[in-house]
């Protein structure tokens, strides 16, 4: 077995422990024991796996559980988990149209220098080397 796959199956072990309630939480392996970052890695890839197909696992800084509606304190330790799901993915989301804006505006300056050497070959001018394309006052 390999090392990923031992980390994987502890961290089953961790994950088939998790149950209902803020006080049932299941902790999460300590991170000051060596080799315990791969099998934490591993129980975070579990709990992501299981949210995504129709599960309802949280850990707001206290342990791992799914929390039971009506229960005040899990139904807040809920909301406040969720709201830092939306942050992230608005932070995401920021992040993919920055990206996407700075990459479209060097395409558009690409294409621009590109019109620019075009002109000024229309003209009779002098071919810079690629790359080099500068840009004329009048142009």
């Amino acid at each position: 077995m390999s090392k990923q796959t031992d980390a994987r199956e502890i961290a089953r072990g961790y994950f088939n422990r998790i149950t209902s309630g803020h006080k049932n939480t299941v902790s999460r392996p300590d991170l000051g024991l060596p080799g315990n970052e791969s099998i934490d890695r591993q129980l975070r890839l579990l709990v992501e796996e299981a949210n995504h197909n129709g599960d309802c696992i949280i850990n707001v800084g206290n342990g791992y559980y799914r929390p039971i509606p009506g229960d005040p304190v899990d139904e807040l330790e809920l909301k406040e988990y969720i709201s830092k799901d939306y942050s992230r993915a608005g932070k995401l989301w920021d992040k993919i149209y920055n990206m996407k804006t700075a990459f479209d505006n060097w395409r558009k300056e690409g294409e621009y220098a590109v019109q620019i050497r075009d002109q000024r070959e229309a003209a009779g001018t002098e071919r810079l080397p690629e790359g080099r394309e500068e840009l004329s006052p009048g142009a």
